[in-house]
């Protein structure tokens, strides 16, 4: 399916929500508890990339830092492409986003990274200003200077896949999303408990998605499930 039939379909399934708290799609986009990711979804490999697919050049709808370092399981391109198309139907006149980090080709250690090595971790560039992104690199944002509206669009677009385990990212910074997301009414008091856990809690049992990660003050780490049996 081309990037526009594809938008065009995001469009309308996007377009009576926005705005509106999420209600029964919360239920679809959390994570399932402990037990369902390894009875429903399969378990990754942990330690190297196989049938690795190359996250390919679209810089109408994101930028890749080093594509040698792009690879990933099927999942994780396809949360990264229909996130940025979405993004690219909600926010058109923002940037790109900014795609860091993956796996390499085959997995294993990747310089820099503690995680990286199955083609289910991402790094992701951080709007600040006016739907701006530092396309040259990942750069700390405060969280005053933080585009509450673009990043939170950017996070219900990757939740929206269904796909996504957890989202890391600089407590500081979950704080004002939460904050914003609720005074916005884009989610109800209890609907941000849900996507935005309270305090510092990175237990990845937990059934909240965005936790808080040291370092994390310039992009997010996105991490995805795998389908079941692959």
């Amino acid at each position: 399916m081309s990037s526009i039939s594809l938008m065009g379909a995001f469009a309308l399934q996007m377009a009576p929500a926005i705005a509106q708290p999420m209600g029964p799609w919360l239920d679809e986009a959390m994570p399932m508890n402990v037990e369902e990711p390894v009875r429903k979804i399969g378990v990754c490999p942990k330690t190297y990339l196989a049938g690795g697919v190359q996250l390919q050049p679209a810089p109408e709808l994101y930028w890749i830092w080093q594509p040698d370092q792009a690879w990933g399981r099927p999942e994780m391109i396809e949360v990264l492409t229909r996130a940025a198309e979405e993004m690219a139907w909600l926010m058109p006149e923002a940037d790109p986003i900014v795609v860091g980090d993956i796996s390499t080709r085959y997995g294993g250690f990747l310089e820099g990274h503690k995680s990286h090595r199955a083609g289910v971790d991402a790094d992701i560039g951080l709007y600040w200003g006016e739907g701006r992104m530092h396309l040259g690199g990942f750069r700390d944002v405060h969280p005053k200077n933080l585009d509450l509206e673009a990043n939170w669009l950017l996070i219900r677009s990757l939740l929206e896949t269904g796909l996504v385990e957890r989202i890391l990212l600089d407590q500081r910074l979950i704080r004002v999303l939460k904050r914003y997301t609720i005074e916005s009414g884009e989610l109800t008091v209890e609907e941000a408990e849900r996507v935005f856990p309270i305090g510092y809690n990175r237990m990845w049992t937990h059934p909240a998605v965005v936790h808080h990660a040291p370092s994390h003050k310039e992009h997010m780490h996105v991490r995805t499930f795998c389908w079941a049996g692959t």
